[in-house]
């Protein structure tokens, strides 16, 4: 994943100093930040022309309305992120190495990154230093693009595909690999595939430097179309800081609701039941034996078993429906609008789809027999607040188990 050299992405526990980080972040950070500074001086470039004077001046000033318009986007980015996050900054970043000498790339990354952090210094966790060697990353990581695309025999125009290509993919690989390094050096108990990004964040790093290759192409050709890239930029931020947030809502093993998200809506949808006067159900589902499939089967199968539960839940309920992970083998529904009688077909419904399956394990072996015990309870004969229709539901999970498991109890 091209993580874009953003060191300064937090944890949430709000981040690590450097006093306090493991052996080998210092070393490694300054050996990063001295591998910046002395590579202007290493490599021969010649002093730029004033067509990439206007280069420069066109993705400075793209890159900072960019930066302006996703501010508030990007302060959440960086609130919410636990892996180094993907920058949009090496849009301008890539543009620059491919058609500018890579000294003017140094300074137009030292000036985006220098507005970033002044737009984002008081997010908690966000540390200095961290932003310093995102800086010295990009700039090494812009030095090693610039080089691979000057092997192609680039000329005044901009580079042609097999050179881009190289370049892009360069820039992808030395940035992962250098963040990577530091992430790690920071959690060393954490596995390396875990800071390599997801799919959906290595699509994202792909389209950046695509977005990246058409800038350069613009500014050889048509230079004052470049700031037309702004805008599905910053729309691309906030699309990606959405996904985020819906990642967030969900529980990791089942993709239901958290019971956070799901009380969230409980609230809602109950304080609309007491101005209407309508009804609202709340299911409490348990699933019977479940310490016995993990001690015979394994956790990981148990989680096999906990996922295909809850698609069986959410096969028995309406789409706006709210199914949620209680926790451990514990699910809940919100029924919006539904009264007693209809909570308890719905009940049943679920009772009778988890008996009847057939849960195929990773490893390829067939788990049966299961079952679920369900507590049904209803605003507002049951309470008016969540918690006391979620305690009616709970009480009455337990009547079912106590008298056999594998049904549904209605709290009365």
């Amino acid at each position: 994943m091209d993580q874009q050299g953003e060191f300064a992405a937090v944890h949430p526990s709000g981040g690590t100093r450097l006093r306090t980080a493991p052996p080998g972040v210092l070393p490694y950070y300054l050996a990063v930040e001295a591998a910046a500074v002395v590579l202007p001086f290493l490599v021969p470039s010649t002093a730029p022309t004033s067509r990439e004077w206007l280069f420069f001046a066109i993705l400075l000033g793209s890159a900072l309305a960019q930066a302006e318009l996703s501010a508030q986007a990007e302060r959440m980015q960086r609130f919410l992120a636990r892996n180094p996050h993907v920058s949009l900054s090496s849009v301008w970043i890539f543009a620059a190495a491919l058609v500018m000498p890579p000294g003017l790339a140094a300074v137009l990354t030292v000036l985006i990154y220098g507005h970033a952090w002044v737009r984002t210094a008081d997010v908690p966790g966000v540390r200095p230093y961290r932003v310093t060697c995102s800086v010295a990353t990009c700039v090494v990581t812009a030095f090693a693009a610039w080089a691979v695309a000057g092997l192609f025999g680039t000329g005044p125009g901009a580079p042609g595909v097999a050179a881009t290509f190289a370049a892009g993919l360069t820039f992808f690989v030395v940035n992962t690999l250098l963040v990577m390094i530091g992430f790690k050096l920071h959690e060393p108990a954490r596995p390396w595939l875990s800071l390599a990004g997801s799919v959906p964040e290595n699509v994202l790093d792909a389209a950046t430097l695509c977005f990246g290759a058409v800038a350069a192409v613009l500014l050889t050709a048509r230079p004052w179309l470049v700031p037309l890239l702004v805008l599905p930029l910053v729309l691309l931020r906030r699309g990606e800081l959405g996904r985020q947030l819906a990642l967030r809502t969900r529980d990791h093993t089942t993709g239901l609701l958290t019971i956070a998200e799901w009380r969230a809506r409980a609230e809602a949808e109950l304080e609309r039941a007491r101005r209407t006067g309508g009804a609202c159900g709340i299911l409490m589902i348990d699933l019977d034996h479940f310490k016995r499939v993990n001690d015979t089967h394994g956790h990981l199968a148990g989680d096999d078993v906990l996922r295909a539960v809850a698609r069986a839940v959410r096969g028995e309920v309406r789409i706006y429906d709210a199914v949620g992970r209680f926790g451990g083998e514990e699910f809940v529904v919100l029924l919006p609008g539904i009264g007693q009688a209809h909570s308890a077909a719905v009940a049943e419904r679920i009772r009778d789809a988890v008996a009847s399956l057939v849960v195929e394990t990773a490893d390829g072996r067939r788990i049966d027999g299961v079952s679920v015990s369900i507590g049904v309870a209803v605003h507002p004969a049951a309470g008016n607040v969540v918690d006391q229709v979620l305690g009616a539901a709970d009480k009455a999970v337990y009547e079912a188990k106590n008298t056999g498991r594998n049904r549904v109890c209605v709290r009365r």
